[in-house]
């Protein structure tokens, strides 16, 4: 039994000496700059946290783990953690030209897209009257004057109803297919499946914690777990603070 116990306590403390806090800094490999809200994710663990504003951060992990750094708009990077429990990471910018290719299965939303796009064509190519550049007389010359017509029929189409209800449908429309696109990535089942919400509760974390548009445009699935994971640490703590205010 004494043996038993003895090497419990062996594999125990062993276990302990392995756990350490590495500490790094997160720099653009371009500007040499540092970078703030990277992910640094522990493979092995599922430990996670974000550098500061002057790019720092700490995280517990144990020797040799697999570390990933990510953050949209750049590649991201994996590396193992060093003995000596400090590094340095340089991220590199993603290319901005893309290679041209070819999409032969569309998915939902690009198709969903495309017939809103073709059934609100009219509405969606609908553009001001410019005035008319010309001379004096309406002809066209090398003397100096504005067409009154051209003015007057411009002025009065940006003040006009119909000119104010198009621009409003344009910008609802650019903002519902905003809010459709991160509907195909920020979806409840996903944060059911990472947070364990379901039904009212689900609900309002994902209205607390709503999600960029430009984010969801560049963010891998895993920044999206990420993501959602350090919100839903956020929430949980937010839950204690008023608890224990609530206590008081």
């Amino acid at each position: 039994m004494r043996t038993v116990l003895l090497s419990c306590l062996l594999v125990f403390s062993c276990l302990c000496v392995r756990a350490q806090t590495l500490k790094g800094i997160i720099l653009s490999a371009d500007s040499l700059k540092p970078l703030s809200s990277v992910v640094v994710y522990d493979l092995y663990t599922s430990q996670s946290t974000l550098t500061d504003e002057q790019g720092y951060f700490a995280l517990a992990v144990n020797a040799n783990d697999m570390l990933s750094f990510s953050l949209p708009g750049y590649r991201t990077f994996q590396e193992t953690a060093p003995a000596s429990m400090e590094i340095k990471v340089h991220l590199a910018p993603m290319d901005i030209m893309l290679k041209e290719y070819v999409v032969h299965n569309y998915t939902p939303f690009q198709r969903d897209s495309a017939e809103m796009a073709s059934l609100y064509e009219k509405e969606l190519n609908t553009k001001r009257i410019k005035p008319k550049m010309g001379t004096p007389d309406g002809s066209n010359g090398a003397g100096v004057g504005v067409a009154m017509d051209g003015l007057i029929s411009g002025l009065a189409q940006k003040a006009s109803k119909a000119y104010k209800q198009n621009k409003k449908f344009k910008e609802n429309f650019k903002r519902d297919m905003e809010q459709k696109f991160i509907d195909t990535r920020y979806t409840p089942e996903l944060v059911t499946k990472l947070t364990g919400y379901t039904g009212d509760t689900m609900i309002l974390f994902m209205n607390t914690y709503p999600m960029d548009y430009s984010f969801a445009r560049v963010a891998s699935d895993l920044e999206i777990k990420m993501w959602i994971r350090n919100n839903y640490k956020e929430h949980m703590q937010r839950q204690t603070v008023d608890a224990g205010e609530e206590k008081k």
